[in-house]
């Protein structure tokens, strides 16, 4: 199932999925219940809700799939096109009684046809008739009366379907509601990625993203194959939290390329480190190879103008680094000394320039500059790796940190180095899966460090792969864009790669040049991360780079705010001045004018003293993955000055609380309240406003509070909106100055006196929501 993502190749580890239901009658698909007996004409149902017989399940499932395929396809469908018996004798042993057969989509690509071939048929408007009505039936029998796996394969097919008729619409196609909800993924499918093995933080943001059903359906189609050594596993890994590749300093194992290999360390000159680094340089490793292949020896040099050197970006759980000493064993530096010389001399990395009349002229200019720098009046080569050029405490620890950034500023080439992408052979691997394996298959791509370092690198960062070949991953996603413009992909691939490409982008937006062609294209992708405008402001930037640092796995949260402050090119050196991660947060803070007002709406832990209680303490998500939004608010001295929101102000009096029901004196205080609020004690109820907290709060009766709404249209009489509580401490002219308590939520409550048991009736409409300028601190 779902090979039709690879076609015209295999997929590495296809996905299974047992059919052995009966086949459509290739009659009309709206009479087809009537027909197999579940329900007695159209519409109407032969059976109490819940209890159609087990036996017509598998008619239920062939219909909403088969007979999709056939009202779409008509008489020219072959339904045993879609159906497969399994070559491997393993498989067929496991049903040994019948035959096995499962769903294929391998030939789908031959039914949709071409453009011409689809319109002369009319297949689009088949589809356009049909699949929404095949959405609104998964919905009503989906939980109840079809396997969870053959409910992905109707989506998948739902998918690819409607997908393959929006391309081809002659104009902009509406999608319906019914159709929407089965074109993404859901959690249940995010569950069946964790069962596979995947990271439940890549699930979650696979699924909060938005992304189509056919990317995770890719993914769980790729063979992962990790080195031996590696044992880690994601059991412990959270929806919000990464803790896989987190490590222990206490039991670290600086690993040797070759398990068994008990070569000796070589050790970085600490003292020329220090010294380098206080004299304002950055220091390298130059790495030269003895004669008669005896070897290495090692130097550490200051970075200078005219010498290219290679920056090394890796995840310090595959093994490189050493907390305890400046050393790395001879082995591990030879292994970075043969892939930093082929970076800085083959001709493989030479930059090509395809596009415009002057391409071949640019890509000869740079053949020359690329073969003029490399130079040298020996075989040695320059590198920066931080396990030999940061020094592991005092003062020049620090002022190597700051200079982390400047460092893969610099560099020739980064090379990012990952144990399972070493795993990956490049042969046999296309761009498209080789950008989503960085994506969502890496351990680099989930740690807090290597975001700056990708960043930094721009346009030139090479992984490395197990054929010992390097790939500028960093131009993949560029390339995947200009062959979607051209049409060069494969028809069922494009929306994977549209996604991989906007996905690449989220990440590393800021290393791509401003309006390149790359950049118009990721503004089409729907993704709450693209941003509205090219207008980029500080708040912005803060927006996509705390939901890249937040959803970055790191075993300290100190390191984050010294990461969130390089890639947002502020000063590293003011964070690095304090101590303790929630000293960092305050610093960082105070480095910026303004911050996403979406800030007050995340359900994290804030500050507790006056001026900051708008702040969350950590840049990570605990609670659920939650993008930035809301637009800019300014930073002042009493707190976060917001505009954009509707809010109400009301009297601790016209608080009403319900646990205060099952009190004696309950009719006198309720009588109160109803005087307190000017609500008539006889006649129509009124509206009023239902107030649900996460913990019991006591409104004093002569203190004012607001409520602070994030989106009025959401939260309705049936449905309840999240809501800052703040206490009005003073107001001044048109501002009002707060204290910001806790985030709530609210809705109007309107369906008479039939009182809920929780939380706090506030005496107020809906319609009383205004637009208020506030200062939250």
């Amino acid at each position: 199932m779902a090979d039709h993502l690879f076609s015209p190749d295999e997929p590495p580890k296809p996905i299974r999925i047992a059919y052995n239901g009966p086949l459509y009658d290739g009659g009309d698909w709206n009479e087809f219940p009537a027909r197999q007996g579940w329900e007695t004409e159209p519409g109407t149902q032969k059976f109490p809700f819940g209890q159609i017989p087990q036996e017509l399940h598998s008619a239920i499932e062939c219909w909403l799939y088969f007979g999709m395929l056939h009202s779409i396809f008509g008489d020219a469908l072959d339904q045993s096109d879609f159906l497969i018996v399994p070559d491997s004798e393993d498989e067929a042993q496991e049903k040994p009684q019948q035959q096995q057969q499962y769903l294929t989509t391998k030939q789908l690509e031959k039914y949709v046809g071409t453009e011409k071939a689809w319109k002369k048929n009319g297949l689009g408007a088949r589809a356009i008739e049909t699949i929404p009505k095949v959405c609104e039936q998964l919905r009503k029998y989906n939980t109840l009366y079809i396997r969870p796996e053959m409910c992905f394969s109707i989506q998948l097919a739902v998918q690819a379907l409607w997908n393959v008729t929006e391309k081809r619409a002659d104009g902009p196609l509406k999608t319906p509601p019914s159709v929407q909800l089965w074109l993404y993924l859901r959690e249940r499918e995010a569950e069946q990625m964790v069962r596979a093995g995947w990271c439940p933080l890549d699930a979650e943001k696979c699924r909060q993203i938005g992304v189509q059903l056919d990317t995770p359906a890719y993914l769980l189609q790729l063979v992962r194959t990790k080195a031996a050594w590696n044992k880690r596993t994601h059991e412990r890994c959270k929806k919000t939290e990464c803790v896989a590749d987190n490590v222990d300093e206490k039991y670290y194992v600086t690993r040797h390329v070759q398990e068994g290999c008990d070569c000796e360390h070589m050790y970085a000159n600490v003292e020329q480190l220090q010294a380098i680094l206080l004299d304002g340089g950055i220091p390298l490793l130059q790495i030269t190879p003895c004669e008669g292949d005896q070897g290495f020896e090692i130097a550490i040099v200051k970075k200078k103008s005219n010498k290219r050197y290679v920056g090394v970006s890796h995840v310090w759980a595959d093994g490189l680094g050493n907390p305890f000493t400046n050393s790395l064993p001879t082995c591990q530096v030879g292994l970075l000394y043969e892939r930093a010389r082929l970076l800085l001399t083959d001709k493989e990395y030479v930059p090509q320039y395809e596009n415009g009349p002057f391409g071949p002229l640019h890509t000869g200019a740079a053949r020359l500059a690329h073969f003029a720098g490399s130079r040298r009046a020996d075989n040695s080569v320059l590198l920066w790796i931080d396990t030999l050029c940061i020094p592991l405490e005092g003062e020049t620890r620090g002022l190597a940190i700051q200079r982390i950034r400047a460092t893969y500023d610099g560099a020739y080439r980064t090379m990012l180095l990952d144990s399972e992408i070493r795993q990956v052979n490049s042969a046999a691997t296309s761009n498209l899966e080789l950008c989503l394996r960085v994506l969502y298959c890496s351990g680099w791509i989930r740690r807090l460090w290597t975001l700056q370092e990708g960043l930094a690198a721009k346009s030139r960062l090479y992984v490395i792969l197990a054929d010992k070949k390097a790939v500028n991953i960093s131009t993949v996603a560029d390339e995947l864009f200009t062959k979607l413009n051209n049409g060069k992909l494969p028809l069922f691939q494009e929306k994977i790669a549209r996604y991989a490409a906007a996905v690449w982008y989220q990440y590393f937006q800021s290393a791509l040049e401003y309006a390149s062609k790359f950049e118009r294209f990721v503004n089409v992708v729907t993704s709450p991360f693209v941003p509205e405008s090219w207008n980029v402001t500080e708040d912005k930037l803060v927006s996509w780079n705390w939901y890249n640092v937040a959803t970055r796995a790191s075993s300290k949260d100190g390191d984050r705010p010294i990461v969130l402050a390089g890639v947002l090119n502020l000063d590293v050196k003011e964070i690095l001045s304090v101590k303790g991660s929630d000293e960092r947060m305050r610093k960082l803070y105070s480095l910026l004018d303004g911050f996403p007002t979406g800030v007050l709406f995340l359900d994290e832990p804030h500050f507790e003293e006056d001026g900051m209680r708008w702040a969350v303490k950590v840049c990570r998500f605990t609670d659920q993955i939650r993008s930035l939004t809301g637009g800019a608010g300014k930073i002042t001295p009493r707190g976060l000055q917001v505009k954009q929101y509707r809010s109400w102000v009301f009297s601790g009096r016209t608080v009403f609380d319900l646990r205060l029901m099952d009190d004696d004196n309950m009719q006198q205080v309720w009588e109160q309240w109803l005087t307190d609020c000017q609500i008539p004690l006889d006649g129509p109820p009124a509206e009023v406003l239902h107030l649900t907290t996460k913990a019991p709060i006591d409104f004093e009766p002569d203190a004012t509070h607001g409520l602070i709404l994030k989106e009025f249209e959401l939260a309705t009489s049936s449905k309840s909106g999240p809501c800052v509580l703040v206490s009005l401490q003073e107001t001044e002219g048109d501002v009002h100055y707060a204290r910001y308590t806790s985030l709530e939520r609210v809705k109007a409550l309107t369906a008479g006196w039939n009182l809920p048991q929780e939380g706090y009736l506030i005496g107020g409409k809906w319609e009383d929501l205004q637009a208020r300028e506030w200062v939250i601190g």
